[in-house]
């Protein structure tokens, strides 16, 4: 359900963004208050995050720890919270092809516009984290034939990752150049790692060029997940030819780091006053909230039909 009747299909709407000229910004969320916020912000399309729902609904780390039920009970509540197409991460479909098979069915029921399905080989690991493996190429390849064949609508969009990045360059194009081939939508190559070396320690200029070789190189649509190398914006990204842009955990850090602040503050004053007061643009408890969260579409249908 969304809150307009007058919403197109939400795997339409991605389409019909993929499709358009320009790059897609997809802003991470978690929960459906964050993706209510990336709405309001003005964005025309979301990302579950893995590490961020790992990290909200857990307090736990990207290490494949949520269940399936537990991500499609969540994307549901967040689908539910928006008009705005939504996709999510699954990392690896959460078990064989058959447990693949269930996962899009069940994405699809949610109401998400697509998914995001990567290679590597249980159990899995946030890509910051050292011991990366991968399933063979075959392996990965039927994930995305059986992910695209499992979809009932046909704009359903299946994104397909690739760690190949933590074997060398050259694996990851020949990757996502097979996963395309085998009918996914958009690739995702993680840029952490080039030929054995770390790409945050590489000068952003270069990191840029390796994406552009990159993009030149994969025969289709690329998203990107992150922040932007210094000194450069997602502007900078889509410049290269990268279709789909998504700061997956921007939301999160930011959530994180204000907790961590009022909390501070609260602990040695026992009154949030001196944070908020370096707030002053803040939404206050109440009204502002309440109306962030569609109060009134709630009280028009008391007002209409409580006798």
């Amino acid at each position: 359900m969304t809150f307009s009747a007058e919403a197109p299909r939400p795997t339409a709407a991605l389409r019909r963004l993929i499709a358009n000229p320009g790059v897609v910004h997809m802003p991470g969320c978690y929960d459906a208050l964050s993706a209510r916020m990336i709405e309001l912000s003005g964005f025309e399309c979301a990302a579950i995050s893995g590490f961020a729902l790992e990290a909200a609904h857990l307090g736990g780390p990207d290490i494949g720890l949520m269940t399936m039920s537990e991500l499609v009970q969540q994307a549901d509540r967040i689908v539910d919270a928006v008009d705005i197409p939504v996709i999510s991460d699954v990392d690896t479909g959460f078990g064989g092809v058959q447990n693949i098979h269930r996962t899009v069915r069940a994405a699809e029921k949610a109401g998400l516009a697509g998914i995001h399905i990567e290679d590597q080989a249980l159990p899995k690991k946030c890509p910051v984290l050292p011991g990366r493996n991968l399933v063979s190429l075959e392996e990965a390849t039927d994930r995305i034939s059986v992910a695209t064949e499992a979809r009932r609508d046909p704009d359903f969009v299946v994104i397909a990752r690739t760690d190949g990045d933590s074997v060398s360059f050259d694996d990851q194009i020949e990757r996502a150049n097979a996963y395309l081939a085998a009918g996914a939508d958009v690739v995702l190559p993680m840029m952490i790692e080039h030929n054995g070396m770390s790409l945050w320690g590489m000068s952003s200029d270069r990191q840029m060029e390796i994406l552009a070789e990159a993009v030149a190189l994969i025969e289709g649509p690329v998203m990107y997940v992150g922040d932007a190398p210094s000194g450069y914006t997602a502007r900078d990204i889509g410049e290269l030819g990268v279709k789909i842009v998504s700061p997956s955990a921007m939301t999160l850090e930011a959530a994180v780091n204000a907790y961590r602040s009022v909390l501070e503050v609260y602990r040695e004053d026992l009154s949030s006053a001196r944070y908020f007061e370096n707030q002053p643009d803040r939404l206050r408890a109440g009204r502002p909230v309440l109306d962030l969260v569609r109060v009134d579409y709630y009280l028009e249908l008391e007002r209409r039909f409580l006798r």
